[in-house]
């Protein structure tokens, strides 16, 4: 009867005893994760104003997009960042309610508006849990463009850093419609959203795929 070789990536842990268990996995299995670094760092120990705008469209098809969407993105922010302060979100809402000419205002206005150093701007390009042109499909889509100001710069109306955060959730495919799935599919694309932009602003790990 021939004998089983012991494959060799496996023959160090045997003869290494007790200490197979503390091998690392990836030196096996290859690294899944790496490091990435904050895209800005400027939010540390800073007092900030998030605000969200977005397409008449969207607050149709969800009132309550922008707030959640900034409530969502102050929590995972307020998780990772050290020192931050937001502005209260429901002050800021009622203030883009009763100025409605709030977008020509200088961004220093706005800041000075709130008393922060940071004005966060979010401005949604698409939102939506449908898929599109269909009824009965559910599929999150969030899509913005994020921008940083800094109220204490020599040129604050310029953005001190800026981006783009888009997500699709789920990634895999749309989901039938029911009332579950459009409650947990609403809330899974704001959670996921509002990590990926947080994300911009402190190192991270994140999986290769």
């Amino acid at each position: 009867m021939m004998k089983r070789s012991i494959p060799i990536i496996i023959l160090p842990l045997v003869l290494a005893g007790c200490n197979v268990l503390a091998y690392p996995l990836y030196v096996l299995l290859g690294q899944t994760e790496t490091r990435v670094k904050a895209e800005y760092a400027g939010l540390q120990d800073k007092k900030i104003a998030v605000i969200v705008v977005g397409q008449p469209g969207i607050d149709f098809e969800d009132p309550y997009a922008r707030m959640d969407l900034a409530l969502g993105t102050q929590r995972a922010i307020r998780e990772n960042v050290k020192g931050v302060e937001f502005a209260d979100q429901e002050k800021i809402q009622a203030f883009q309610r009763a100025r409605l000419d709030w977008y020509s205002l200088p961004l220093s206005e706005i800041a000075a508006q709130f008393q922060v150093q940071r004005v966060l701007y979010l401005e949604l390009i698409q939102y939506t849990i449908r898929e599109p042109d269909s009824v009965n499909l559910l599929r999150g889509r969030i899509w913005a463009q994020l921008r940083v100001y800094e109220a204490e710069s020599a040129l604050p109306e310029d953005p001190a850093y800026e981006t783009e955060v888009e997500i699709v959730y789920p990634e895999q495919a749309p989901q039938p419609y029911s009332e579950n799935n459009k409650l947990l599919i609403r809330r899974q694309s704001m959670e996921t959203f509002a990590l990926e932009a947080a994300r911009k602003f402190y190192d991270h790990k994140r999986k290769v795929k």
